[in-house]
């Protein structure tokens, strides 16, 4: 006889509470399903705390690594409802054809009446799906509603207090006031930035004068260290409308990765007042004029970033993300010479990092990529593939050593490492690095230059990426 299914019990929760289905009886009750089925749970995966309609499946923890790298370990998803797997048709429909392409694996609820092996199955499988996401909409619509009102109230929400303020409890709900402490040091930089004097100049004093960090204030400091002050965080303070004691809101910036805060408003289009200011009108304006003029020519960050082989780089110092940094001094004559330099991400002068800089294509894109040629450039490249069993899944009358076992398959190219970067560009090449968990250590010729970090399994993990 051909072995029995093998099942994977996967099991979800967004929030626990006395209402909801604990995970232990999920478990429990996909098990007896599993049992009466005559299947073998060969694992479970656990993913609490994640929302089905925020997060799919195949990006929760544990799930994904069973879908990912351990599929041909099972033949049958069990879940306990379809909700606890997904709340989106889509997703549904995208699991059903990872499904047939991963050896025509079974979706399969413990509690509800379908089987996604069977066309009556799937098409059940999608009207609950259906329903599901319908319900999913309206819990989003009440709760979108309920912080629209909320937002537009004088209570504060319950996130961390903008730097410069408090929050204090009056009739159930949480309010904004002046904090005298980090109010001073916001005056205190705003007035020395009117003067004349850089951002970057006044973070490196606060650091040295042991003025506690935005970061320390919030009481985020679990490791006891004491955070750093950044130029960009500080400017992001002095910079922002709550200072004057309105209310503000973070908003994505159309075609950019960043955010920006803009005024919340009441209905009739006025600001939201929910505490005093921080600084008066005059002096904010005045502040703000100042940085703007202190800003760089170009005044506008780039829709993508320009580093070469950016998330690949790390300093060697301190292991950070290395990145372009582009400087603009004006001639006396009205040109400008910009400057390229790579370095790390921690601010200049910081203890945490010595401070390497590098030329861009001298010192990092030609010397790591002939690097990585020497050491694997003749490597061929592979891309894997799924292989079902040739042996019957169940009820075969067969002996077992006639039944193998679904496999990965490394199938090759046609071509090498080197062949392949030599028709890409450098972008290209730093995605496969990424892909592949490739990084690369930057230490100056001096300090013993660059050290790569090659996974042994580089070629299986950029693999699962390719067609």
């Amino acid at each position: 006889m051909g072995r029995s299914l093998r099942a994977l019990i996967t099991v979800r929760l967004t929030v626990r509470t006395e209402s909801t289905t604990s995970p232990e009886r999920q478990i429990e009750e996909c098990s007896s399903f599993c049992a009466s089925r005559g299947w073998e749970v060969v694992g479970v995966a656990s993913d609490l705390s994640v929302s089905a309609t925020a997060v799919p499946p195949w990006r929760r923890p544990e799930l994904s690594h069973w879908l990912d790298e351990r599929a041909p370990e099972f033949d049958v998803v069990v879940f306990w409802r379809l909700d606890r797997f997904v709340r989106r048709v889509s997703d549904l429909h995208k699991m059903i054809e990872w499904a047939e392409r991963h050896g025509d694996k079974g979706l399969v609820s413990a509690t509800e009446p379908f089987d996604l092996t069977s066309p009556t199955g799937k098409a059940t499988a999608a009207m609950i799906a259906t329903f599901a996401q319908m319900e999913a909409r309206a819990a989003a619509e009440r709760v979108a509603s309920s912080r629209a009102h909320l937002l537009t109230t004088t209570r504060w929400g319950g996130s961390s207090p903008p730097f410069g303020f408090r929050t204090y409890a009056r009739d159930g709900a949480r309010y904004l006031e002046i904090n005298p402490e980090t109010a001073a040091v916001v005056q205190e930089a705003a007035q020395r930035v009117i003067g004349g004097e850089p951002v970057n100049a006044i973070c490196r004093d606060f650091e040295a004068r042991g003025v506690p960090a935005p970061a320390d204030t919030y009481q985020r400091n679990k490791s006891g260290k004491d955070f750093a002050w950044y130029p960009r965080t500080l400017k992001g303070i002095l910079t922002s409308p709550t200072l004057l004691g309105w209310k503000t809101r973070s908003v994505a910036v159309p075609g950019r990765k960043y955010r920006k805060r803009e005024l919340v408003r009441d209905q009739e289009g006025g600001p939201v007042r929910v505490a005093e200011g921080v600084l008066d009108q005059e002096t904010f304006d005045r502040l703000q004029g100042v940085l703007a003029d202190s800003a760089a020519p170009s005044g506008r960050r780039p829709v993508t970033p320009r580093t070469p082989l950016l998330n690949v780089i790390k300093c060697g110092g301190c292991g950070k993300n290395l990145q372009l940094h582009t400087t603009r001094k004006r001639r006396k004559d009205g040109t400008y010479r910009v400057t390229e330099k790579i370095r790390c991400l921690s601010r200049v002068g910081s203890p945490a990092c010595p401070g390497y800089a590098f030329v861009p294509d001298d010192d990092i894109v030609t010397p790591i990529l002939g690097m990585l040629l020497k050491a694997f450039g003749d490597t061929p490249v592979v891309r894997r593939e799924y292989v079902r069993r040739t042996g019957s899944r169940s009820e075969a009358d067969l002996p077992p050593c006639d039944i193998d076992e679904d496999r990965w398959q490394f199938v090759p190219l046609g071509s090498t490492f080197a062949e392949r970067w030599l028709s890409m560009g450098v972008a290209e090449i730093g995605e496969d690095l990424i892909r592949a968990g490739i990084t690369v250590k930057c230490h100056p010729r001096e300090r013993g230059g660059h050290v790569p970090d090659i996974p042994a399994d580089f070629r299986e993990r950029l693999a699962k990426f390719l067609m």
